[in-house]
């Protein structure tokens, strides 16, 4: 949210990079200035070149009537003929004569007055203003679509069509309340900035500010830490997630860097790309990168040739350490592969899933959800293997809804549906007073995990506090071991199997089968 409000406080700057009506005047003076002097030299250079023609013909004037005296003693009168030229009449001294420059028409630029330059310059910023609004809602569009990380395009976007995605149909309801949004859609055919190459290149531009705004933040503050982790996506293509972690106005800041595809998952081509996404990005890791985190794997975290042992031959500074939630989660993970009971149990809660996710039996688990619950109904969550901790919110929404799964499976073993009937039929069996004692232990084991789990995400955790919050869940574990909190446990699964219908057994055989 931190840095929305930096984007949004882009988009409110004030106007006033817009230039005033007051200049346009100035450049028009001086335009008009500029015109009327070289009006003022071409008039020059035309009143010399007349002096110098007039000169000239005074000149010939006076040589040809030299010549007719002349010509008038030796030859006899004759009647003047009429010339068709207005040159001289001798070919040669035409030639040796200077060329004359032409007279010329001067016509003065057009000069506007002061008030058609104020009208100009005022419908150009009427523009300029309508053109920032515009894309500012575009950009406000765009930045709320990808906060609120919902799709932006429709796979039908003609004008006729009825849903034409989530950007479009924002920017239309927008277009309803702003002219300006709305001629921009309507009554202009080119510059609406709608495509998809325009979407992704302001989403690009958002995410350059974001990341420039980090980057500073991280050289202010010199030193930071890394943290890597690569995942698949749905495409089973393998993904860099790169976060950074800085001190910064007096609060350790974690925030999100960078995120592309990897090409080599060998430690070499891991290690080039963290190391080009740092340098891309103009951090200096070899002095100032103190710390790195990685997941157990064996090409991060090994000894000699891994990810981390390559960073910090060029990083002198920068410490491993193992992903504390990373290793509570490893901890779950053995305990369950240690103990049969627990792994059938969860594998029950799997086919759980899975049976109640049919369109059929899921409209029947809500209906009765409704019927005996106040409130609106819950759904059932899918297992995540990576994160073994969330499995909490499953287990508490089955141990509040057991009755209302044991109802679903017992209507669906009524109707005799062939395929459905047999599969409730094995799940209600299943459904003991076994798997309500995993179900109330593993519930009570699980939310004290995940409660550690979320506090090791924390950014302002120390290293201190993670080493207090790991003894009080190990004290936690060890004190479920005494013989009161068996007592309390057992009041905990026979209530819960009055609820249900279920039989109990005297509660010493229960004691010796579980030793």
């Amino acid at each position: 949210m931190k840095r929305k409000k930096d984007i949004m406080s882009f988009f409110q700057r004030k106007d006033s990079e817009t230039e005033p009506n007051g200049s346009g005047v100035e450049r028009a003076r001086e335009s008009r200035e500029r015109a009327e002097r070289e009006q003022e030299d071409l008039s020059d250079g035309v009143t010399e070149s007349e002096g110098t023609v007039e000169q000239e013909s005074e000149t010939d004037g006076e040589t040809e009537a030299e010549g007719d005296i002349e010509a008038e003693s030796e030859i006899p009168i004759e009647e003047p003929r009429t010339s068709t030229s207005s040159g001289p009449s001798d070919i040669g001294k035409s030639q040796e004569e200077p060329l004359v420059q032409p007279m010329m028409n001067i016509y003065p630029r057009t000069l506007m007055g002061d008030s058609d330059v104020n009208t100009l310059n005022k419908e150009h910023n009427k523009q300029v203003q309508e053109n920032r609004d515009y894309i500012k809602t575009i950009g406000e569009v765009l930045l709320l679509t990808a906060t609120q990380n919902i799709a932006q395009r429709g796979h039908d976007e003609p004008s006729e069509s009825d849903n034409k995605g989530n950007f479009m149909a924002i920017l239309e309801t927008i277009a309803k309340h702003d002219t300006t949004v709305k001629k921009r859609l309507t009554s202009i055919p080119n510059a609406t900035y709608t495509s998809k190459g325009i979407q992704n290149e302001v989403l690009s531009c958002l995410a350059d500010m974001v990341r420039t705004q980090i980057i500073e933040e991280v050289k202010d503050s010199e030193v930071f830490s890394i943290m890597v982790d690569e995942t698949k996506d749905v495409k089973k293509k393998e993904q860099i997630s790169l976060v950074i972690r800085y001190y910064f106005s007096g609060a350790v800041h974690e925030s999100f860097l960078h995120f592309e595809s990897a090409d080599r998952l060998d430690a070499a081509g891991l290690t080039d790309r963290i190391i080009n996404i740092l340098e891309s990005n103009g951090l200096e890791y070899k002095n100032n990168l103190v710390g790195q985190a990685y997941d157990g794997a064996s090409v991060m975290s090994g000894k000699h040739s891994c990810v981390q042992a390559r960073i910090k031959e060029q990083a002198k500074h920068a410490f491993y350490i193992h992903s504390s939630a990373q290793c509570s989660n490893l901890v779950l993970v053995e305990t369950v592969k240690g103990v049969p009971e627990v792994g059938q149990f969860f594998s029950l809660l799997e086919r759980l899933y899975v049976f109640t996710s049919g369109s059929y039996v899921h409209q029947k688990w809500l209906s009765i959800q409704k019927e005996m619950y106040p409130g609106a109904p819950r759904e059932l969550q899918i297992l995540s293997d990576p994160r073994w901790a969330c499995r909490y919110m499953t287990l508490h929404t089955i141990i509040d809804r057991l009755p209302a799964i044991k109802r679903v499976l017992q209507d669906i073993v009524q109707e005799h549906n062939s395929d459905g009937s047999v599969e409730a039929r094995g799940l209600l069996a299943q459904m003991d007073l076994q798997f309500i004692v995993c179900l109330v232990t593993l519930h009570k084991v699980f939310g004290e995990a995940t409660f550690v789990s979320d506090m090791l995400q924390s950014p302002s955790l120390d290293p201190s506090k993670a080493v207090g919050l790991v003894e009080a869940l190990v004290q936690t574990l060890n004190d479920y071991r005494d013989e009161s909190f068996f007592d309390d446990l057992w009041n905990e699964v026979s209530n819960t199997a009055q609820q249900c219908d279920t039989a109990t057994h005297p509660c010493k055989t229960t004691k010796k089968a579980t030793l």
